[in-house]
């Protein structure tokens, strides 16, 4: 494998059975679903590699052996390393990954397409190089929502509203100097919490195109925007 530089490893969690994704992940891992022909996974990767990230580990579990065989035939050209943890949480995953990893690194997920642009992530943690980097896209409501009042009277309504508050879509930016602390944690949430409440945690915010599929309606949906996320110059097939 080349040598591993900080600013240049991204770790993709692709250890979830996807249940919610059932039958399509019954025989294969969710990050292996096809979308227009090709695994998530497919897009995820070149996505990290359109931004010069040079070293992928990839956290496994459910159906790992069906990941190794995918990048062995599709990108046995990349440095990569397969970390299975099997049927375990996010922070177990990390453990094992930080145990042989002791760098800086991008955490995102295997069923998050997305173009958010790591070049500027990056340059955000440099400004705020004390603090882990969690990246958020705005959250649209699709109904018309209502405020009430006393008696149930409607004070406001708003038709489609985008929300103050913003979702996780992953793409963290975890500095070396937290590894020592993920292995406290039992659950990647308080992880997240202490961070929250040590004033260490920033968000890069994200507004361009997204996807993540947890569902066979998400998944539909991915299979309508997927050349969206192509077209962009962002993304870049390798």
């Amino acid at each position: 494998m080349k040598k591993i530089t900080k600013s240049k490893t991204a770790v993709i969690l692709c250890g979830g059975k996807g249940l919610r994704l059932r039958p399509l992940t019954k025989d294969i891992p969710k990050p292996l679903v096809e979308i227009n022909g090709e695994p998530i996974l497919y897009y995820v990767i070149n996505h990290l590699l359109s931004h010069n990230i040079d070293q992928i580990i990839l956290a496994t579990g459910y159906k790992s052996n069906l990941v190794d065989k995918f990048m062995k035939q599709r990108f046995s050209n990349i440095s990569y390393r397969i970390v299975d943890s099997g049927d375990v949480s996010i922070i177990k995953r990390l453990h094992d990954i930080t145990n042989i990893h002791k760098d800086d690194f991008i955490l995102c997920y295997g069923d998050t397409i997305s173009n958010v642009d790591i070049k500027k992530l990056i340059s955000f943690h440099k400004k705020h190089p004390e603090n882990i980097i969690m990246t958020s896209y705005p959250i649209t409501i699709p109904f018309g929502v209502m405020c009430l009042g006393k008696n149930k009277l409607v004070k406001s309504f708003r038709e489609k509203p985008v929300l103050s508050e913003v979702m996780n879509i992953g793409y963290y930016y975890v500095p070396s100097k937290f590894i020592k602390s993920i292995h406290k944690y039992k659950n990647f949430v308080s992880f997240i919490d202490s961070t929250i409440k040590k004033k260490l945690l920033m968000c890069y915010e994200h507004k361009k195109l997204h996807i993540t599929i947890n569902t066979l309606a998400e998944l539909e949906n991915a299979r309508e925007n997927i050349k969206k996320i192509i077209k962009t110059q962002l993304f870049k097939s390798h």
